[in-house]
Order: C-alpha cells, then structure tokens, then sequence
C-alpha cells in the first residue's frame, strides 16, 4: 500500500458482501472533533453479521468499533498531537432522561462509531473528544484496541457477580471465543480459587482457556444433551456468550436453584422456550441478566478505567490474537470466516485485528 497523509484508506461495506479498499481525500477537520492515526483495529464477531448477513443499519458503512491509536490532529489544547489513545464508539444524544444521568451506555437516541457512522477499518478516524481515553504510555496499542471488548467483558463480571462468590460455587462459561476468554481470565483475576467450567464447539478455542479450568467439547447436538443430563453439571453462575438460541435453553436448565444466568452475546435467531422451561425459571427462582456494552462516563469511575487498571497489572488481550492483518487484506478475511461458516474450508482462528503500523 502506498500511503500518504493526504489520504485515508478504509474498507468501504458497499452493500451485503461488498466490501472494497478505497483510498479517500481527507477532509479538513471539523472544529469540534479530534482526528486520531489509528494503529491496531480489532474486528468483531457483531462485524460479520453486518458484513455477510445483510445485518448493516445503512450502506456504504465504514466498520470498527473496537479501536486504538495516536492523535494525529487537535483543535483541544487537552488533547496533544502523538498522545496514545482509545474510542469508545458510543455516541449519545446528551439529552435523554439517561444521558441527564451520565448513564450514556443506555442513551435513548445513540449513534455508534462502525455500524451507524463510519468507524475504524480505516488509516484515520474523526471523534468527538467526549469519545476518546488516553492512554499511558506503557499501555501498547496492541491490548488497548481491546479496551472496548474488555469493558464489555468487565461489566460482564461484575454484574454477574454482584455478590462475590463462595469458594465451593460453581461457574459455566458458554463460548470460548475472544469475549469468552476475556471474561474468564478476567474471574481468574478477581476470583482466585472459582470453579470454572468452559462450552465450545471448536477445541483449538477450548485449548486457549485458563489452566485449572474443566473443558468440554460440544461439537454435536448430542454432547450438549448428555452435558445437561450429568447431574454434577448444575451451575450457580451461567455466562452465555455466544447468542446461540439451543446453548441459551439449555443454560437454563444447567442452573441450580437461586442461580444467575448472564445473556451477553449477540442473538443469532428466535429463542423458543417452552413452557416446562418456563416452569423451571419460576421452581429454581433463577435470576435472568442482559448484559450490552459498558460503562462510560469520563468520571474516572467506570468500566474503562478498571480495565486500565487490569491492563497495568498484566492484562493483555494481544495474547489472544490470532491473526494480525493488514488493513487491505480485510476482505479476504471476512471471506475467509465466511467459507469457514458454510463449511466450504477450514479457517482456525480466534481474533482479527487490523495493524495499521
């Protein structure tokens, strides 16, 4: 790629399975947004559905949410050219009930960086400031493209456990993709000794899971069947992370009484639940929480924050890419996952980003 600062290259979603590299003329900075030199890019699971599923709000769109880079251009004397950062890709209205209580996360009225507005495939970006962390400058921008995914996960955890968990509790986790491995090691760290249970189907994404965590390939109907019928598989905590409608029921009827079932993935088709499933629900007294997004209140108090915090300590989700790419070889990865979830050919993975460097 021949790139100058004249330009931007993005990857432009032109319609359902269109996606193209095209260079574009960088406008001239509007007076209320900062123009951030992206660096790392991470390409999420919700960015297929948009991509090859028709599941895109409009077209053309730019995607990425999940973002990380340098401040390339400023008009805030706050915000200093070269100064490491990430994007929460949020944008609220400010002005609905929520947002009147700094509770943005659930803005009546949002807009969102990479599926309503043009987001981060792309060599530059213009935000908002409200929109932008610093970062220090040990974090890499190799972890913190994570931070969004992370917070997301972080929220996860502690709404999960609003009551921090006995020692001799038991915790499912449904799904080792990037979220799920995320969600783990975060438990692993504020949980020392959890008895941590890990689904999948693929067994390379089971393989990455934290030591002294059970593993169970789920790569038939009937293994989840036979998983739910062993009566030492009942769990106080079931985190459901890959929006499958049967691994949903079945998360349900694997909870004990009084236990907590966590939704945070994104659903992939109807779910049906019957009535005796309804019925367990209402025997076990179970609790049933949605999880979206995390929180982000520029406070010094929130989601973003902690991750830092877990980032400065160790934490790192670079660990856990898969596939570095260049930002004009994302089309033929999107194909690739694409043949992959048609069973036309084998593509392992766990993680995308795009290295813009």
């Amino acid at each position: 790629m021949n790139i100058n600062n004249k330009y931007n290259f993005v990857i432009n979603l032109k319609r359902n399975r269109k996606l193209i590299f095209e260079k574009r003329k960088l406008k001239k900075l509007e007076k209320n947004k900062i123009r951030i030199r992206l660096k790392k890019v991470g390409v999420c699971a919700s960015d297929f559905p948009r991509a090859y599923l028709g599941e895109a709000y409009s077209y053309p769109l730019v995607m990425g949410h999940e973002m990380a880079g340098e401040i390339y251009q400023s008009n805030y004397k706050k915000y200093k050219v070269k100064e490491k950062v990430s994007i929460f890709p949020l944008i609220p209205c400010k002005i609905c009930q929520s947002c009147k209580k700094n509770d943005f996360v659930h803005c009546h009225s949002y807009s969102y960086y990479g599926s309503r507005v043009d987001g981060g495939f792309a060599k530059f970006i213009d935000v908002y400031p409200w929109n932008i962390f610093k970062l220090p400058k040990k974090v890499k921008l190799s972890d913190a493209f994570a931070m969004e995914p992370a917070a997301v996960a972080l929220n996860t955890v502690n709404k999960t456990f609003y009551k921090k968990p006995k020692i001799n509790q038991k915790v499912l986790v449904v799904g080792s993709g990037f979220i799920g491995q995320m969600i783990m090691r975060i438990i692993k760290i504020k949980f020392k000794k959890i008895n941590l249970t890990i689904l999948d189907r693929n067994r390379h994404k089971l393989n990455l899971s934290p030591k002294k965590t059970r593993k169970f390939l789920i790569s038939q109907k009937t293994d989840l069947e036979k998983f739910v019928k062993n009566k030492m598989n009942f769990f106080d905590y079931v985190i459901e992370t890959t929006g499958s409608s049967d691994f949903i029921t079945h998360s349900i009827k694997l909870l004990n009484h009084n236990g907590i079932l966590t939704l945070m993935g994104n659903i992939n088709s109807d779910v049906n639940i019957k009535k005796n499933l309804v019925n367990q629900i209402l025997r076990k007294e179970v609790k049933i929480l949605g999880i979206w997004n995390s929180k982000f209140d520029k406070t010094n108090n929130d989601d973003w924050t902690d991750v830092l915090k877990l980032l400065k300590k160790g934490f790192k989700p670079s660990n856990l890419v898969s596939h570095w790419i260049k930002l004009d070889e994302t089309p033929k990865y999107f194909r690739k996952i694409f043949e992959h979830k048609k069973s036309l050919k084998k593509f392992k993975f766990l993680k995308l980003a795009i290295n813009n460097d």
